[in-house]
Order: structure tokens, then C-alpha cells, then sequence
């Protein structure tokens, strides 16, 4: 008889955490539905906010280098560029390597613009020699505006020879943010610029 009594109450004791936990259970339910709920309504009124959509466009329109004076390019190309091809078709813009182990735009000794490996020397390893998988592109417009340069006919140049580049080697020209270059960005960085 006394062992039926301690097996009841043993029973009963086990029901009643049972039902604790089951308690505790529902409490837990309720408070991360009321979580969600919140985290959603949070959610909704932030993409009805047009102050959202600002934030995101004004991180884009900054461009840290730019107003220290220097336009950066980047190009990816879908497959490693051989550099000997790469020399060729800078030559044909008047694009040469030079003893930096870089490619240069100059005019009358002055640096107009710099073509630079994508890599962590950011050197080529010879004119003729190896393969890059994408390149930098850098001009300094504030010391071309202060050597008198038209600064707008310089950054065409450069605009121009890197789409060429992108439709000869096939990759992507992006900004210095390493995020693909649009007409916007193009077209901020010519009113930053003048």
C-alpha cells in the first residue's frame, strides 16, 4: 500500500512539472510572437520611410578618395588577362609600361593617369609576362587641376579606354567601393570632380 501511495505521488509530482513546463511553454510562444510582431511592424514602417531610401543613396554618393583628389577604377575580368595582350591595347591609346611596373598615360612628363595590377604589389611582373585578373585605374585630378589640366577631357580619356577595355576583355568596370560602375556614379564623380 505504501508503494502505491509513493507511486501516486511521485505521478502527481511529474503531472504538475508537466504542466509547469507546458506553462512555461505557452508564455515563451507568446512573447516571441509579440517580438515578431513588433520586429515586422518595425520592418514595415522602415521601408514606408523615405529616410531609409536617403540613407542608402548618400552612403552610394560618398566616395572617401574621390574628395582626397584621386579617381579610382576598378576592372574585373571574367578570365586572367594576359598582360602581353593588355600592353597591346593600352600602346594603342598611348598607354605605356614603365619602370614602376605599371602602365601610364603621360603627357609632357606629367601623369595623367596610372593602370595599376589588381594584386598586392599592385605592380605587373613585365610588360610581356604573366597574367592579372583585374586592374586599377588612379588619377590624381587635383594635382591635374593644379598643373592646369582640363580635368573633365582627362577623366573622359580615362572613362574611355576603361570601357574599352571592358568590351575587349569582357568584365566589370566597378567604383571604389568595388560595386558595379553606373551612369550615376559616372556622373558623380564628374560633379564632384568640377
Amino acid at each position: 500500500m505504501t508503494i502505491i501511495l509513493a507511486l501516486v505521488l511521485i505521478l502527481v509530482v511529474l503531472i504538475i512539472i508537466d504542466l509547469y513546463r507546458k506553462s512555461l511553454r505557452v508564455k515563451q510562444k507568446e512573447v516571441l510572437k509579440e517580438i515578431e510582431q513588433k520586429g515586422s511592424e518595425e520592418l514595415i514602417n522602415q521601408v514606408k520611410s523615405s529616410s531609409g531610401d536617403a540613407h542608402i543613396e548618400d552612403v552610394q554618393r560618398e566616395y572617401p578618395l574621390l574628395r582626397d583628389g584621386f579617381l579610382l577604377f576598378y576592372f574585373e575580368a571574367i578570365e586572367p588577362i594576359e598582360v602581353k595582350n593588355l600592353a597591346t591595347f593600352l600602346k594603342y591609346y598611348g598607354i605605356k609600361y614603365t619602370d614602376e611596373n605599371i602602365f601610364q598615360k603621360v603627357n609632357y612628363n606629367d601623369v595623367i593617369f596610372s593602370i595599376l595590377a589588381d594584386n598586392d604589389s599592385q605592380e605587373f611582373e613585365g610588360s610581356r609576362e604573366g597574367s592579372v585578373d583585374g586592374i586599377i585605374a588612379v588619377m590624381n585630378y587635383k594635382k591635374l587641376s593644379s598643373m592646369e589640366y582640363d580635368v573633365k577631357t582627362c577623366y573622359e580619356l580615362m572613362v574611355d579606354v576603361l570601357e574599352a577595355l571592358n568590351k575587349s576583355f569582357y568584365g566589370t568596370l566597378m567604383n571604389e567601393h568595388k560595386v558595379r560602375l553606373t551612369k550615376k556614379d559616372k556622373q558623380n564623380y564628374l560633379d564632384i570632380m568640377l
